[in-house]
């Protein structure tokens, strides 16, 4: 992920989140031109210190080198000078590479030198900028957060490009012809006439009387003897 603050004002001091870890970079596209201050100043600062001090002197005051040089516990310590080959009015890029123990440090492509860590990187609190130069613009890069403002920028990545293959035309289908299929007329099914019952009246049964057996009993023969009757009854 590189991050980019484009033409910020100078004097500078945009923050640094987590510190600078190791293989993170800053580029610094720039143009320095005469002034009072001689040269410009990039400083990756802590809280209570300066982890690198670089100082470009333009000659102005009779030096024209590149300073390394750090600030511990309130003082500064001993100065390492290597070869300036930056030039006023002629646009320049600077590179601070941070390597497992050191800074690699780069102008237009070319090695400056190396500053060994004196204080932790993972400690660096912010940069900051100044001196008599226009920036155009600083790429962070391999930083963990968004920094000081700017326009956050994701790198493409290469991807291998996927072989297109073409495939062959399918064999050609066959499609029969039509068959031709007779129409059957459906038969004619015979038509069921309803089964009419036909309707009985209802016949009442006949209900004869219970025969009463009829007895029939002997006749009463009367004798007639002189003037007295008997009867004699027949069984």
């Amino acid at each position: 992920m590189v991050h980019i603050i484009e033409n910020p004002p100078i004097p500078l001091s945009t923050p640094i989140y987590e510190g600078m870890k190791t293989h993170a970079s800053i580029e610094i596209h720039g143009e320095v031109f005469p002034g009072p201050q001689g040269g410009f100043t990039v400083e990756l600062t802590t809280k209570n210190g300066v982890a690198l001090h670089i100082s470009v002197r333009m000659g102005s005051y009779g030096q024209n080198v590149i300073v390394f040089n750090h600030l511990e516990r309130g003082r500064w310590h001993r100065e390492e000078h290597h070869h300036n080959n930056i030039q006023f009015g002629r646009p320049f890029c600077m590179k601070i590479h941070n390597e497992h123990k050191k800074y690699s440090i780069h102008v237009d492509g070319h090695h400056i030198g190396h500053y060994h860590h004196h204080k932790c990187p993972k400690k660096i609190v912010a940069m900051t900028i100044r001196g008599d130069l226009r920036v155009g613009k600083i790429h962070f890069e391999n930083f963990k957060h968004h920094n000081g403002g700017g326009t956050e920028v994701v790198v493409p990545v290469a991807v291998a490009p996927t072989p297109i293959v073409v495939a062959q035309p399918p064999p050609p289908v066959m499609v029969p012809p039509p068959q031709i299929v007779p129409v059957v007329q459906p038969m004619a099914q015979p038509v069921m006439q309803p089964m009419v019952q036909p309707l009985y009246p209802s016949i009442q049964p006949i209900v004869y009387p219970t025969a009463t057996p009829v007895i029939y009993t002997q006749p009463e023969v009367i004798y007639m003897d002189g003037y007295h009757h008997h009867h004699r009854h027949h069984c």
